[in-house]
């Protein structure tokens, strides 16, 4: 991917990270990269149900055997229903 910056030239993918780890430590989630960001999209836009050629539209793909193959992880009934149970147990006061 190339991102401009404001004034049109194009910006360096380590500036662009380093940006990215500022904005993650500002907003106080864990620390993640840019490449996992992206992966944590992908699959939860198929958890979500959300149209692979959508998907592949948001993650701004060429190809989608990128978006299918690459960035989207299975997510099936057994996954959904674990991650169900998660969340519930996650709510719990006596464990959350």
């Amino acid at each position: 991917m190339i991102f401009s910056s404001e004034h049109g030239g194009m910006i360096d993918p380590v500036g662009f990270s380093r940006s990215f780890g500022r904005r993650v430590t500002r907003a106080g989630v864990r620390r993640i990269t840019v490449r996992l960001a992206r992966h944590a999209c992908g699959t939860l836009l198929a958890f979500l149900k959300v149209h692979p050629k959508v998907a592949q539209a948001i993650l701004r793909h060429s190809q989608i055997s990128i978006t299918m193959d690459v960035y989207t992880h299975v997510v099936g009934d057994g996954e959904r229903e674990a991650v169900d149970m998660l969340a519930e147990l996650l709510e719990d006061p006596l464990i959350g």
